[in-house]
């Protein structure tokens, strides 16, 4: 039975790569946010914004395939260019340069000499703004040419080896053990060129000290960010270290060369879809646009409610629905089947959210407030799903139970004088509860729909409510993990209904697996 369990899940992979596919698509058909920034034009904050939301959402990569994948050095020849010829784009290009920052100098400062000499005064005046926030220089010296060209010249001589790997990894480790303002000023020395590091550094220390010191760095470099204090409080802290990760997950390549084979894996990897599949993989997902939580912390504390109320609608629709099918089945045709069926059928006609309101007004006065969610606060949620859910499965199970008591198997037992009871419990319902098992592979993601709406209208704070005022502030990053976990959550539902079908019949089982072992 393990063996055919796990030869289901296996199978379910190939399932949830083609979901992730789909959510995608999903993700593609939505429109730009800067689209309607770019095409007015404006002034040049509205279109950074502009541009931060494209990268956000990683619209400035391909979408499968990047066969020339940015980084900082490709960035930084890039706006080189531009800058050096002077043209149309070197102000924008002069803009790049100094957020690519410290980063950027080990690979334009050592081609300031082969330039031309108005070209590279050019280059060493776009790069003065980044000599004034690593503290070593202000633009009024370095406000000609000849004084641009010669400081950075003298400067790269002198401090080369401070930009190299080894030396930022061993400056970072002195100042988490050891910090002080003057060890702070030697990492704002170099810039962002110690951003690798840091971000490291941020995601490791649990020195609040130390993290206050770091934060503050990269606050400084990149112009952006919170400052994590050291006496701060734990969800303020929290809050901004995934808006720091959020922030390196979508800007790490401005910032680090790709050598070797992170080049090589960095055409899938920095494509649309590969950035999308491995923030989904690490479940982080980014920050909600409508609040600035980060979305893995909302989803572990909205999820539970709303699976909670899901599962316990199955099992409790599961529990009445099973015997009832049973007993009218045995009851068939007498006035007893036809008024359950009645009944069942009204319950199935009743929309959820008419039923969920009519509870709510009946029982008004047992709603807890809002902030405590105990077990009495599920009752009425649970009993409004379980309401259409156990209308399906009855009659399924009845028409099953129908079936299985005309076969001769049955007829046998009953004309040996098995008791009743002995029949229809040992030898009918697990033959019949297969097409019932299978059914509740499908109930699974009607069931978190219908979770969707009785949260609203119970005001029980789970996925269902949280993604429609994620919908009222157009949260795309929210509403993509809800996909993706609706849909996990909807194939791990049918492979266990295909291991309980397994469970319940062998002949299939050993069936499925014969045709598993041959594919």
């Amino acid at each position: 039975m393990l063996r055919f369990a796990l030869r289901r899940f296996l199978w379910a992979i190939p399932t949830v790569f083609l979901i992730s596919l789909v959510v995608f698509s999903i993700t593609a058909l939505l429109p730009d946010p800067a689209a309607s920034t770019f095409a007015r034009g404006g002034d040049p904050e509205s279109l950074r914004v502009a541009e931060e939301q494209r990268r956000a959402r990683f619209l400035d990569l391909p979408k499968f395939f990047n066969s020339q994948p940015s980084d900082v050095v490709s960035r930084s020849e890039a706006a080189i260019a531009h800058v050096a010829a002077g043209d149309e784009e070197q102000t924008a290009a002069a803009v790049r340069l100094v957020a690519l920052g410290g980063a950027a100098l080990p690979y334009v400062l050592p081609r300031l000499e082969g330039l031309a000499p108005d070209a590279r005064g050019r280059v060493a005046i776009a790069l003065a703004p980044v000599a004034e926030r690593m503290g070593l220089a202000g633009r009024a010296e370095l406000s000609t040419p000849e004084a641009a060209v010669s400081f950075w010249t003298h400067f790269w001589e002198d401090r080369a080896l401070d930009f190299t790997a080894p030396a930022v990894s061993r400056a970072v480790k002195r100042m988490i053990d050891h910090g002080t303002d003057l060890r702070e000023a030697d990492l704002r020395a170099v810039d962002t060129f110690a951003l690798p590091e840091i971000m490291a550094a941020m995601t490791t220390t649990t020195d609040r000290v130390a993290l206050a010191r770091l934060t503050r760095i990269a606050v400084h470099v990149t112009g952006r960010g919170n400052v994590i204090p050291a006496d701060a409080g734990e969800t303020y802290a929290r809050r901004a270290l995934a808006d720091w990760r959020e922030y390196w997950y979508v800007h790490r390549t401005d910032f680090v060369a790709l050598q070797g084979a992170e080049r090589i894996t960095a055409a899938l990897g920095e494509a649309r879809y590969g950035k999308w599949l491995m923030r989904a993989a690490s479940g982080h997902f980014g920050l909600s646009a409508r609040d600035g939580e980060p979305i893995a912390d909302k989803l572990k504390a909205r999820a539970p409610v709303t699976l909670l109320i899901a599962a316990l609608a199955m099992l409790l629709s599961f529990a009445l629905a099973v015997p009832l099918g049973a007993w009218t089945s045995w009851r068939h045709g007498r006035a007893v089947d036809v008024t359950v069926a009645t009944i069942l059928f009204a319950m199935y006609s009743l929309p959820t959210f008419w039923a969920a309101e009519l509870l709510r007004r009946a029982f008004s006065s047992s709603l807890a407030n809002e902030a405590n969610i105990g077990f009495d606060r599920l009752i009425l949620p649970v009993l409004t799903l379980a309401v259409a859910s156990l209308a399906t499965l009855a009659r399924y199970q009845r028409t099953a139970m129908l079936d299985v008591v005309r076969q001769d198997y049955i007829r046998t037992a009953r004309a040996k004088g098995v008791p009743a009871a002995r029949w229809i419990v040992v030898h009918a319902l697990r033959n019949a509860l297969l097409p019932t098992v299978t059914l509740a592979g499908l109930q699974l993601p009607a069931l978190l729909g219908g979770a969707f709406v009785v949260e609203e209208v119970f005001v029980i704070p789970g996925l269902g409510y949280e993604t429609l005022r994620a919908i009222e502030s157009h949260d795309v990053a929210w509403l993509m993990a809800t996909i993706v976990l609706a849909a996990l959550v909807t194939t791990f539902g049918l492979v266990a209904s295909d291991v309980a079908y397994g469970f319940l019949d062998p002949r299939i089982r050993e069936t499925l697996l014969r045709r598993q072992a041959r594919v």
